[in-house]
């Protein structure tokens, strides 16, 4: 919001910024809520003695959870499409949007009265005179040979077809010519152009879509592609330890006999070389691949993998309601962000893990549903067998006064 808010952009342009970034957040924050929900339920059952009456009339714990098993699958087939289809298009639709504001009005990315990277400048500008001017910009211009600084009094910033103009006013250049020469030169109006292609406002190149833009089929297809490409490459690097490996023996073979061409030896040698060059390259290639491989992989287990930790949390969230016997809200909250933190690490670090290769992309994926699985069977145990239970009390410790020593 501190990015839009006051710098003259339409409340329609936010609306839609703030709509399209919204996707995310409902993928997560839907298993939150189921989460909640079944803490409330069961935590108000429990704290009424509904749970005991219903097991004293022989309704088992399996059949009380039927209703927040169905409302699970409720809830998967509908953020299951939502994860496959409609996110994607949306995290899509964010980026366009952002890379149209930037290069629209490019002084919405300059952050007040701090330092900013622009291509091969740094530029610093001090409190924003309107919606697309500051005060007191400063200019370190890297491109130059000479150590080049830019001071002006104010200025602002002007989006073109294929890049942006800076315009400065009232103010001078500084440069150092050599270790014993100076020049100061001042200005009334300065214009500096820089195309676009040099910073990341490239249109061509920024509406590529990255990973968690491809929805089911398009990640699906990656994943095929680099897949038939790495085992083309394996095959390739099999084929090269063969070569050289021959190649490498017939040049032993000459250089036992004395008798061989020289002029054939060094003709050998460079084949070897350059054999050795392709192998190298396609090395390269393999792990390039590879990695691409986890980055589609991952993406493509995570749009599944938070659908069912819906039924998760249900298994989770019933034996942790029955057992807090607690219908405060708060206290449900508290419960399922603790949780919830426990998830997202989980799946940040397997995201992390699994595109830098050290983790199989479905395990790391899995591995949250998985633990939390396991701490919900346990929890389930307790409650079903031991009817074991904990009481939240979230009150203010009294404080107890100690008597004097005699």
């Amino acid at each position: 919001m501190d990015k839009f808010l006051g710098k003259g952009i339409s409340i329609g342009v936010v609306f839609k910024f703030l709509i399209y970034n919204s996707a995310w957040i409902i993928s997560l924050a839907i298993p939150m809520a189921v989460l909640i929900a079944v803490l409330m339920s069961f935590g108000r059952l429990s704290s009424d003695n509904e749970i005991t009456a219903f097991k004293a009339s022989g309704i088992s714990l399996e059949k009380l959870m039927a209703p927040a098993i169905m409302f699970g699958v409720l809830v998967f087939l509908i953020i299951t499409p939502f994860n496959l289809w409609i996110l994607p298009e949306m995290n899509h639709n964010v980026r366009k949007l952002s890379l149209e504001i930037s290069r629209n009005r490019p002084d919405v990315e300059f952050n007040e009265q701090l330092l900013n990277n622009l291509a091969d400048k740094i530029i610093y500008v001090g409190d924003r005179r309107s919606n697309t001017s500051f005060d007191d910009i400063i200019i370190f211009d890297k491109s130059q040979k000479n150590h080049t600084t830019i001071i002006s009094d104010y200025g602002s910033f002007e989006s073109l077809q294929d890049g942006i103009i800076i315009n400065l006013i009232n103010g001078s250049i500084h440069e150092s010519i050599s270790s014993s020469e100076y020049r100061k030169t001042y200005f009334d109006n300065y214009k500096i152009a820089i195309p676009f292609d040099q910073i990341e406002y490239n249109r061509t190149n920024n509406l590529i879509r990255q990973e968690r833009e491809l929805n089911f089929q398009a990640l699906v297809n990656k994943i095929r592609l680099y897949t038939n490409k790495n085992t083309d490459v394996k095959n390739d690097i099999g084929m090269n330890l063969i070569k050289i490996d021959s190649l490498e023996n017939k040049l032993s073979y000459m250089e036992s006999n004395k008798n061989t061409d020289l002029l054939l030896q060094n003709k050998l040698k460079k084949q070897i070389s350059n054999t050795k060059s392709i192998y190298s390259r396609n090395e390269k290639l393999f792990t390039n691949y590879l990695k691409k491989i986890n980055i589609y992989s991952v993406e493509l287990h995570k749009k599944f993998s938070i659908p069912i930790a819906c039924f998760v949390f249900i298994l989770l969230g019933v034996p942790l309601g029955i057992m807090s016997k607690n219908k405060n809200m708060s206290v449900s909250i508290s419960i399922s962000i603790i949780f919830f933190i426990i998830y997202w690490a989980f799946l940040i670090l397997g995201e992390d893990f699994a595109d830098r290769g050290i983790l199989n992309p479905a395990i790391s994926m899995w591995a949250p549903n998985i633990f939390l699985g396991f701490i919900a069977y346990y929890l389930y145990k307790l409650v079903s067998k031991e009817n074991l239970t904990f009481k939240i009390d979230f009150k203010i410790l009294k404080y107890i006064k100690m008597k004097p020593k005699q």
